[in-house]
């Protein structure tokens, strides 16, 4: 009897000893647990700046004559598509519909169910594989922002003990909003927001009690349960969640039948997957995407992670006239044979406005984006663009105001050469004498090349760097700079002209202006901004200069009736390039038109071309944003009533200059002896305004090449070096190019040629009788005023030493282009 109760006793003390040590294990067990989920538990800091991953949404911006300002959606980017709101926009039936489908005891549990956990044990149990987790919103919640979807036990310690931490953190209404904004509903869409949009095509506050009933069933098994999937099945499932909510009290069995009843293929939005999309403006939105990737401020994350709302500059109103305009001319040109087939015959179209830098418009490229994502207007890496040609010309005649010279100034166009390179003009007939407005409005190139050497190579690739904003290494440092062998892109090139129109003030790009976040709160502005970067007056010589090659040199396609236009041809060697890059008080733009082989167009030029396209462009854009800007006070430049000439003409090379009927109040410049319009050579001039139907005056007669060559202006001699500052006192000189073996002025068969400054009145007559055409026979020199127009294409000289290149002959229809697959060039092409 006595060893029963020992008997007993004993088993009662190895039972105690088996509970202490399952409790000292179970503890253990607890600690380790703890130990590796910790690591993984986010800082309390990390908990309460939760913040949960948004949708980037990129925006135009148009701007209307009434003061109004429309967005137009650009592109939307993310690594998950998902528009945060706050739980106020939800609609109450929403979240009960989650609450009720999810978590019936939301409202009563700190974190974790255990009745969940119990059941879904059972149910695991019975069916010997883990079919249910028993998870709470706030566990799916935790889950789904710190943790993996893999189904372990450690992942699930990990879940419970992070879930407890976050609800000592945040009010149940708090998590619920995270969880509605954070969970997955299939087809790309995150969050409630982006689903009902996904889904129904609505926002989010407008669900109804049918639709949100549906949503909340779907984030169990989405795909299993979407309704673009099957119909059938998802309106069982919705069947459920109602169900669920009249038990629960939600919503009375009335309100139940009647959200059953609800058509479901009726209400759904067509089928798009979500996230990154870019809708519009392809070129220009990739080109945004890419500057804030890049931005130390933003950077990857932030562009696909963080929902910014980036509002951009550009105008789609601007916008869809650029793409039109510029295809209607890139398939013309294709369908005649000009330029190559698609996709290697392009066009590139680039608009500022002259103020505030904002890029208003961008067109990249001509066709389908998928087969031409290289950006023509702007490439913004090697290669940089396309030689400009003539239109670069604006550039070294800017440095020269800014040293002293004037529109007035007077340089040879006679045939030079420098070591082995003899670059020459379009013509033969452009030999003579010319103010510098005239050289530019006839663009001849040997003017232009005396000219960079005369004020400095050096100095005219700091000027034309500073103007564009360009580092100074992109720019060769040669004389063949002159004309344009430097490779720009359109949007560069835009820019550097608006500073022209804006009297000297460089303004700095934008691409955007306001950046916020999901919420709408202020993240970054950017102000417009200008720097001085020329002299007012050099910019108003240069202003006067380039209206004239609008109204009476190569660019008189480019020439819009009331409009004040100004601008540059440019074309280089064979016509691989056409350019015509203009600007009135109010835009400026870029338009490019070539191969992308590097391949010569037939019978191209800048006029021909390009200035077509920017005229139509140009002329839409100031009607629709109602541009009635001017320039800057002294320019005297005012809009001419007469639209542009030469439409029905092919091309331009040869075509005369004429004089037109003045039917407005016009400015002159006549000599101030003779009282006719002046020329190049008359030493005084003053500026008449013609009354309403005043006929201008002849040229003066008086002071002509034949006879001693006087210029309003202390020209500065125009030397191998370049550089040296014109004569500033009070007598006046002229520069006059003297042939160096007769010691005569220069002819345009004269080899050898410099420039020598003479006091007004004692200048050398005549003309050299030592050198003329191959006949031997003397030829008297050209009469300078007016040149012809449009001497494009230009040589395309390289830098010393270079074989010396001959003059393009005018050019020949060339062969039919072979297909685009068989159109790279040897070297590598735009």
């Amino acid at each position: 009897m006595s060893k029963r109760p020992n008997r007993v006793l004993r088993v009662f003390r190895v039972f105690n000893a088996l509970i202490i040590m399952g409790s000292f294990g179970l503890a253990g067990f607890m600690y380790g647990a703890y130990e590796s989920v910790k690591s993984v538990l986010p800082e309390d800091a990390d908990l309460t700046q939760y913040k949960p991953l948004g949708t980037t949404e990129i925006y135009s911006t148009e701007r209307h004559r009434d003061g109004t300002v429309t967005h137009t959606l650009l592109a939307r980017i993310a690594k998950e598509d998902r528009t945060p709101v706050e739980l106020s926009r939800i609609p109450g039936h929403l979240r009960q519909a989650t609450v009720a489908i999810e978590d019936e005891r939301f409202y009563e549990h700190r974190g974790i169910d255990p009745k969940g956990i119990v059941r879904a044990a059972i149910t695991n149990f019975r069916s010997r594989a883990i079919r249910q987790g028993g998870s709470t919103i706030t566990q799916q919640l935790v889950k789904n922002v710190w943790l993996t979807q893999e189904r372990t036990i450690d992942r699930k310690l990990k879940e419970i003990m992070l879930a407890l931490q976050f609800e000592t953190k945040f009010s149940k209404d708090e998590i619920l909003e995270m969880y509605l904004n954070e969970v997955y509903y299939g087809h790309g869409a995150y969050g409630v927001q982006a689903a009902a949009k996904a889904f129904f095509d609505k926002d989010v506050s407008k669900l109804t009690l049918g639709e949100a009933a549906l949503l909340a069933g779907l984030p169990r098994r989405p795909n299993y349960y979407s309704p673009y999937v099957d119909p059938v099945r998802c309106k069982d499932r919705r069947r459920v969640v109602l169900a669920k909510m009249v038990e629960m009290g939600y919503i009375t069995p009335q309100q139940a039948v009647e959200a059953d009843d609800e058509q479901i293929q009726s209400r759904l939005a067509p089928l798009q997957e979500r996230g990154v999309a870019v809708l519009r403006a392809q070129y220009f939105t990739n080109l945004v995407i890419r500057e804030l990737c890049d931005d130390p401020r933003y950077g990857d994350d932030a562009v696909y992670k963080g929902g910014l709302r980036v509002y951009t500059t550009i105008d789609m109103r601007l916008q869809e006239v650029a793409e039109k305009e510029l295809t209607e001319q890139i398939e013309s040109l294709r369908s005649r044979r000009r330029i190559w087939p698609a996709p290697v015959g392009q066009g590139a179209l680039a608009c500022v406005d002259v103020h505030t830098g904002d890029v208003l418009a961008m067109v990249g490229g001509v066709g389908a984006w998928e087969e031409t994502q290289f950006n023509r207007a702007h490439p913004a890496g090697p290669p940089w663009g396309r030689q400009p040609g003539s239109s670069f010309k604006p550039y070294v005649f800017a440095t020269a105001f800014e040293s002293g010279y004037s529109p007035r100034s007077v340089f040879s166009g006679a045939p030079l050469r420098i070591g082995t390179w003899a670059p020459v003009n379009y013509s033969a007939s452009q030999g003579g004498n010319y103010s510098l407005k005239a050289a530019l409005g006839a663009s001849v190139n040997l003017v232009a090349v005396r000219l960079i050497r005369a004020v400095g190579i050096q100095k005219t690739v700091r000027y034309a760097a500073r103007i564009m904003r360009l580092p100074e290494e992109r720019l060769r440092a040669v004389p063949s700079l002159a004309l344009g062998t430097s490779e720009i892109s359109p949007l560069e090139h835009a820019l550097g002209y608006a500073t022209f129109a804006a009297g000297g003030l460089r303004p700095t790009m934008r691409l955007y202006h306001t950046i916020r976040d999901y919420t709408g709160e202020l993240i970054e502005y950017r102000a417009p901004e200008q720097v001085r970067v020329i002299s007012k007056p050099a910019a108003i010589s240069l202003i006067e200069c380039l209206r004239y090659v609008v109204t009476s040199g190569t660019g008189r396609r480019a020439s819009i009736s009331g409009v004040a236009a100004c601008g540059k041809t440019g074309t280089t060697q064979k016509s691989r390039d056409a350019w015509w890059v203009g600007f009135t008080p109010d835009l400026s733009c870029a338009v490019w038109v070539g191969n992308d082989n590097n391949k010569p167009m037939r019978g191209a030029s800048g006029g021909g071309f390009a200035a077509p396209v920017w005229r139509e462009f140009m002329r839409q854009a100031i009607d629709i944003l109602g541009c009635n800007g001017s320039y800057p006070e002294g320019t005297g430049v005012t809009a001419s009533r007469r639209g542009q000439a030469g439409d029905d003409e092919e091309d331009e090379e040869e075509e005369e200059l004429e004089e037109l009927p003045i039917t407005t109040p016009r400015r002159v410049t006549v000599c101030a002896v003779s009282g006719g319009l002046a020329t190049p050579y008359c030493p005084d001039t003053i500026e008449r305004i013609l009354s309403p139907g005043e006929s201008a005056p002849g040229m003066c007669t008086i002071h002509r090449p034949p006879r001693r060559a006087s210029a309003d202006t202390g020209t500065p001699p125009a030397a191998s070096g370049g550089g040296q500052q014109p004569t500033t006192g009070g007598g006046r000189t002229v520069t006059v190019t003297i042939c160096t073996q007769s010691g005569r002025p220069a002819g345009p068969y004269c080899p050898d040629t410099v420039e020598r400054s003479y006091p007004a009145g004692s200048a050398p007559g005549g003309q050299c009788t030592l050198h003329g055409p191959p006949s031997s026979s003397p030829t008297p020199r050209p009469e300078p005023v007016p040149p012809e127009p449009e001497p494009e294409p230009e040589p395309e000289p390289a830098p010393e030493p270079t074989p010396v290149p001959e003059p393009e002959p005018a050019p020949q229809p060339m062969p039919s282009p072979p297909p685009s697959d068989a159109a790279a060039p040897p070297g590598g092409g735009a």
